[in-house]
């Protein structure tokens, strides 16, 4: 079954009244599935008291309307009768000030974020909790799957600037010890690590004030590890009372895409591992959003590694919230959203939210539907999409598509750098370099897959490997893309390679971690600046929206760009049998549409477009032989999606972000008898190896490709 529904329940909304009508409604127009978010301190109002009443009625009602049920853990709202009996198992900031639960965007009946699960208390309590629902929920045949967290990360408070970091009880930092002493076992590697003066780890703090590179990267990811500890601890109790699919998603965009990594401390590669399937949430506002929204899909499909992945929280279509509402958006936005994360591989669709939201301050956000629960555009045109979705299950479930020949590194550690670098303020930096790069391939309709530095495996599968924040990527990673070079790769870096070593401390050259003669250059200094220029030999090049401009000694490359004043800007080298190319500026950032897609965090950049930036990529991966846009027409986005089954139609989605109508070709690999169009907005035709359109300007559509 391709999942396909929306979040539905979340404590008092909507209200019990509504959810007959609803729930019939729902399923009236196609839906097969409904999230639930099973709120703390709406299910437990007194201690040890489960409102079962409230779970078998909604179950009740989903199952007669024929709908399947996700349930959600939401233990970040706390109960009232816990937050004053619990006080002392309050989150606590760098100021060592409790943060006392209270109402966010997300939990409007108050108690967030909860008590901190690191107090042994507090866990027992979330065990208790869940197998109490569990083994009553278990009976429902409709309930299909479990979630033990929301958007797993470590939350902060983004009311201060920089956001608080969290979380400095005295149960956090005996962790933190423990890790600390697990990760260097003696004191003096410790030491050697932050450049610091222990005697014992009982001594050790985690930093507050001013952000360091290896005690503030060693506290960070001590959260990431115990954030996935804590979701693995609720997935085993989930597990233990019963067998259905434990799944979660990643917060809006997910780890590559969130500018407050440092402090909200999560790997979606990491925590994916923990489940059977995983997904990410995304809020994109405009069309512009689309190559963020990629981006986000590919990440995940990535993270999940060959596991199911779903658009877990896609926006519904309405943006804004309370005073600040903006309206719904028209059908063709709402079908590139969805239409975009399928064409990225993911089986199920849930969208945020069916009904306004009635408290707190998403007051009447996110819905698809009017005040009343009545239809609107959004609620219609998502009915559309999913018969169209359901009447070619097998063709979008069990198909496939080209793998990737170009990898782009996602580096947590320079995410992290980047993000104490800015005083604990964002890592955008490394967030927009590698949307940049990602941009350049998604406009062209060159599939990408990101590498994640630590669990890199097979990297020969990729004709080109780009770093587009490589200050202080995994030493354990460039060990293998030194060998992956010299059998035959080929490697374009952005400045500061290797500038910290493996303990995050300054390299002794740079590019650092032994790849001098890889590379063929060495560092001679670095600035920063906005605007750059280089020459070809041939003509002068424009590049806007730069950072880092790094200038090379020793060069025994071939300089492929200089400098204004003739002094090499990207130098190629050969090593082994391939290539590495050092870019003195980055590459990335010039290109970037500088946007975000979560719900919490905007952002208010202008968007980068150096054309030149973009052509100097795509001309080394045309000679490095990767295989170019398969779709003739401009600005039309498209996916091919084969299957293997010859009963099975394989199918072509289009997505024209023009402004006019568009018609071209897609070539494609196989003979097939006929086509149609099976959503709407296209004419088409086969000729030969080559599929023949013609899409309205800002229109999607679905071609289905008889064998």
């Amino acid at each position: 079954m391709f999942v396909f529904g929306t979040q539905y329940l979340r404590g008092a909304t909507p209200k019990r009244d509504q959810w007959e009508k609803d729930l019939y409604n729902i399923r009236n127009y196609g839906f097969n599935t409904v999230r639930a978010w099973l709120v703390w301190n709406t299910l437990e109002k007194a201690e040890g008291e489960i409102d079962y009443d409230y779970l078998d009625t909604f179950l009740s009602v989903a199952k007669k309307n024929d709908l399947d049920v996700g349930l959600l853990f939401h233990l970040h709202a706390c109960p009232a009768w816990a937050v004053k009996k619990y006080s002392k198992y309050f989150y606590v900031n760098e100021d060592s000030l409790p943060f006392e639960p209270a109402v966010r965007p997300n939990t409007p009946g108050g108690g967030w974020p909860g008590l901190c699960f690191d107090n042994d208390e507090v866990r027992e309590m979330e065990k208790g909790f869940i197998e109490k629902v569990v083994s009553h929920t278990k009976n429902y045949s409709n309930v299909a799957f479990y979630e033990p967290m929301n958007e797993p990360h470590q939350w902060i408070d983004l009311k201060k600037s920089p956001c608080g970091v969290f979380c400095y009880c005295d149960a956090s930092v005996a962790k933190f010890r423990t890790w600390l002493e697990n990760k260097y076992t003696h004191i003096e590697n410790l030491n050697n690590a932050w450049g610091m003066f222990y005697t014992s780890f009982d001594e050790v703090r985690p930093p507050r004030w001013f952000s360091s590179y290896s005690d503030y990267t060693d506290w960070r990811l001590f959260t990431v590890d115990n954030v996935t500890e804590e979701i693995k601890f609720r997935t085993d109790v989930i597990k233990a009372n019963d067998t259905k699919p434990v799944i979660a998603h990643a917060w809006g965009g997910g780890t590559t895409t969130c500018p407050q990594l440092g402090g909200m401390a999560f790997d979606d590669w990491k925590n994916a591992k923990v489940f059977d399937k995983w997904g990410y949430s995304a809020f994109p506002n405009t069309s512009a959003d689309c190559a963020s929204l990629g981006l986000g899909c590919d990440s995940t499909r990535c993270a999940a590694g060959g596991k199911e992945y779903w658009q877990s929280e896609l926006t519904a279509g309405l943006v804004g919230t309370g005073l600040n509402i903006k309206g719904r958006i028209d059908d063709n936005t709402f079908d590139k959203f969805s239409l975009e994360s399928i064409r990225h591989g993911a089986t199920g669709l849930l969208y945020w939210q069916y009904r306004k939201e009635l408290f707190g301050t998403e007051f009447g956000g996110f819905s698809m539907v009017d005040y009343d629960g009545g239809p609107t555009n959004l609620s219609l045109r998502a009915s559309k999409l999913c018969k169209m979705l359901q009447e070619n299950e097998k063709s979008f479930k069990e198909g496939t598509q080209k793998a990737a020949e170009v990898g782009l590194v996602f580096s947590m550690r320079s995410y992290l750098a980047a993000w104490s670098a800015n005083d604990k303020m964002d890592n955008k930096f490394a967030v927009d370099s590698l949307s940049g790069y990602y941009k350049m391939f998604w406009e062209e309709n060159i599939t990408t897959d990101i590498i994640h530095e630590e669990f890199a495996e097979d990297l020969e599968r990729y004709r080109v490997i780009i770093l587009p924040s490589p200050y202080a990527v995994s030493p354990s990673f460039v060990a293998k893309l030194r060998e992956y070079v010299k059998n035959g790769g080929v490697v374009i870096s952005d400045p500061f390679f290797g500038a910290f070593d493996e303990t995050m401390a300054l390299s002794s050259h740079v590019p650092g971690l032994d790849t001098l003669e890889m590379f063929g250059a060495e560092e001679d200094d670095i600035t920063i600046r906005e605007k750059v220029f280089l020459y070809d030999g041939k003509e002068k090049l424009e590049f806007a929206g730069n950072r880092h401009l790094e200038t090379f000694r020793n060069v025994t490359g071939k300089a492929l760009y200089n400098y204004e004043d003739g002094t090499p800007a990207i130098v190629e080298n050969n090593y082994g049998k391939g290539k590495a190319f050092l870019s003195g500026i980055n590459l990335g950032l010039c290109y970037s549409a500088k946007t975000l897609i979560s719900d919490d965090v905007i952002s208010k950049d202008t968007a980068n477009a150096s054309i030149s930036a973009k052509n100097v990529v795509l001309d080394i991966c045309k000679r490095a032989d990767v295989c170019g846009n398969i779709c003739s027409a401009e600005n039309v986005k498209v996916s091919y999606i084969k299957n293997d089954n010859p009963d099975t139609p394989d199918i072509i989605i289009l997505i024209n972000s023009g402004a006019s109508e568009a018609t071209g070709a897609v070539m494609v690999e196989k003979v097939y008898s006929e086509c149609c169009d099976v959503y709407e907005n296209t004419k088409c035709g086969i000729s030969g190896n080559k599929v023949e359109f013609t899409i309205g300007a800002d229109k999607s559509a679905v071609i289905k490709l008889n064998k």
